[in-house]
């Protein structure tokens, strides 16, 4: 499930057109942290998730009923 919620996430910010450093500079934390998270190498917090999917304009229902859908 963590990998099928990466994916959202790393699609999501595609779709948008947002960068990883975008994403890491909302978020207060370097490029190469988010990086990690984003690629599955650091485990991401609740906290960081919500952070996140607020960033994507995603609500954390729609989040994980579209996640259900996508391979691992």
């Amino acid at each position: 499930m963590i990998s099928r919620a990466l994916t959202k996430i790393r699609l999501s910010r595609l779709e948008k057109n947002y960068s990883q450093e975008y994403i890491a500079s909302r978020l207060s934390i370097s490029q190469s942290y988010y990086g990690r998270i984003e690629n599955g190498k650091k485990e991401i917090t609740l906290k960081c998730l919500l952070q996140i999917l607020e960033i994507l304009e995603i609500d954390l229902v729609t989040f994980f009923s579209q996640i259900k859908g996508i391979s691992p």
